[in-house]
């Protein structure tokens, strides 16, 4: 085992700022000739990913039949969430209420101060009258039988939402728009 100097390199050439000096130039040369156009850059994409829109997977069985179990790739905008322009029948994207480490893909039933009529739990049937409250959504999945949705965890707060779904993207055979079907919504009588 052999022992250096703190000043010198095994191959005894020595370590210093004054070698380095050429490559930390050059570093910071390119740094301040592209560093504010990627710097705007990074920005501009933070800009429209948090504002505008973004790409998110729906997978799972609770879309079915509006999306596959497989997994589709859809566009988010997020506009309508910032402007509250969120209605019955529109498909969103929300952190889990259960689990914010998760994204769930949903469909608005209600909105706060809607009574609406929603269909049990279970292969029993039935109706539940449910008063949505104010500054929450009422959100299920299209697959009423197999779908963890308000049912089992209550309304959804507003400030949960992250998007709504305008668009599929992929599979490029189903690409087009996100239908909204408020006609499954059902006001309570």
């Amino acid at each position: 085992f052999r022992e250096f100097p703190s000043s010198s390199h095994p191959h005894g050439r020595p370590r210093t700022l004054t070698m380095m000096y050429p490559l930390f130039s050059q570093i910071m040369h390119e740094v301040v000739k592209h560093g504010p156009g990627a710097f705007r850059a990074v920005c501009l994409i933070n800009v429209a990913h948090n504002y505008g829109m973004e790409f998110t997977m729906c997978f799972g069985p609770s879309m079915e039949p509006t999306f596959s179990r497989a997994g589709d790739v859809l566009l988010l905008e997020h506009v309508s969430v910032m402007t509250n322009a969120i209605v019955r029948g529109d498909v969103v994207v929300s952190k889990s209420p259960t689990n914010p480490r998760h994204l769930v893909c949903k469909r608005v039933l209600g909105k706060g101060g809607d009574v609406i009529d929603v269909p049990k739990k279970g292969s029993f049937g039935g109706m539940v009258h449910v008063e949505v409250p104010l500054g929450y959504l009422w959100l299920q999945g299209d697959n009423q039988d197999n779908s963890t949705d308000s049912r089992d965890y209550g309304p959804v707060p507003y400030g949960l939402i992250r998007g709504k779904a305008f668009a599929r993207v992929w599979p490029p055979r189903l690409f087009g728009w996100v239908e909204n079907e408020a006609w499954r919504s059902v006001p309570a009588v």
